[in-house]
């Protein structure tokens, strides 16, 4: 006899499950997050306007977000022989479905940045979610198991669909450099800041996964970096990097406190609170052998930490329309 194929309810299912629908609200959140709250206040103030009128942006938006919560489901189909041996339920649908599935998600999430794309008049721009696809096959197949590769891709991935918005509106930016450089320069280096937040936290992020999975990558021999070099040492490098998260958060709370931005300096010594604590957490992994469950509560906290700090975008516009600026 054969197995009968999966109801469609449970195709659902495992597709919501398996996509992790909370790491992609985060991402779309980022998304609108840079657009809405970032770059619209300040070409408002130029009276200028976007290229992509608002639906077209969330069309992007929801296909970058279908095109990531396909490669949440083609890492976990690769990771199924890992996952086993770390004793992660994770929902797999067979592969018969499986492929069906996959390549749907990819096809509508590209077409819908096509048209984002088309709209915005720079059809090139399709390149991006398209090696974005590719990069997240490979990665999940192959690259996943060479040592700094894995990583190093999944945080150029991290980065990209962090400038989506400004890559989607290059011509828009294009004319605030031109006529107004202060503006575009305030602009472009408060972008920088969040993409190197973005760069550290997902690094390190990754390093401390990597040291989740040891037990079951070892047995697979899918050589990340923690296989390669050991989780303690592993962890040391997580380490150093949080130490730079850390302190350019130190030096951010300290210029709003001195600049007397009061509210914005309150939010971030409340970010700076946590990653203290994430700090402190990562100083006591040198005392003893941590468990996986002690990686996976750090990993959960630095995501926290990540959330933050893409909701601090929102929470310092809000502060500037009923705070800074009513005072």
């Amino acid at each position: 006899m054969t197995d009968s194929p999966p109801s469609n309810s449970a195709v659902w299912r495992s597709v919501w499950r398996g996509s992790r629908p909370l790491n992609l609200l985060l991402l779309a959140w980022a998304m609108v997050s840079f657009r809405f709250f970032l770059m619209l206040p300040v070409l408002e103030t130029r009276l200028l306007n976007f290229g992509l009128d608002h639906r077209d942006f969330l069309m992007m938006v929801l296909g970058a977000t279908i095109i990531a919560a396909a490669g949440n489901l083609i890492n976990d189909f690769f990771d199924r022989e890992s996952d086993r041996h770390n004793h992660k339920s994770r929902p797999v649908l067979p592969e018969n479905v499986f492929w069906t599935v996959y390549w749907s998600m990819n096809g509508v999430g590209l077409s819908l940045c096509a048209w984002s794309a088309w709209q915005a008049g720079l059809v090139n721009l399709t390149l991006l979610p398209l090696a974005a696809v590719f990069l997240l096959f490979r990665y999940s197949e192959h690259w996943k198991k060479q040592g700094w590769l894995g990583p190093v891709v999944i945080v150029f991935l991290c980065m990209v669909w962090v400038a989506l918005p400004w890559l989607y509106e290059f011509k828009a930016m294009g004319i605030l450099f031109q006529y107004y450089r202060a503006d575009s320069k305030v602009l472009h280096q408060t972008w920088l800041i969040y993409l190197l937040f973005c760069a550290l936290v997902t690094l390190s992020r990754e390093l401390l996964k990597a040291c989740e999975d040891y037990a079951g990558d070892l047995v697979t021999e899918t050589h990340t970096v923690a296989v390669l070099h050991g989780p303690r040492w592993t962890g040391r490098i997580a380490l150093v990097l949080w130490v730079l998260v850390w302190g350019l958060n130190t030096f951010i709370t300290f210029y709003q406190w001195s600049n007397h931005a009061i509210l914005e300096a309150a939010y971030s010594s409340v970010a700076w609170g946590w990653s203290s604590f994430i700090l402190w957490k990562l100083l006591t992994l040198s005392n003893g052998t941590p468990s996986k469950h002690v990686y996976r509560n750090l990993s959960l906290w630095i995501k926290i930490y990540f959330a933050m700090g893409i909701l601090s975008i929102w929470i310092f516009y809000m502060i500037f329309l009923y705070g800074t600026a009513a005072t």
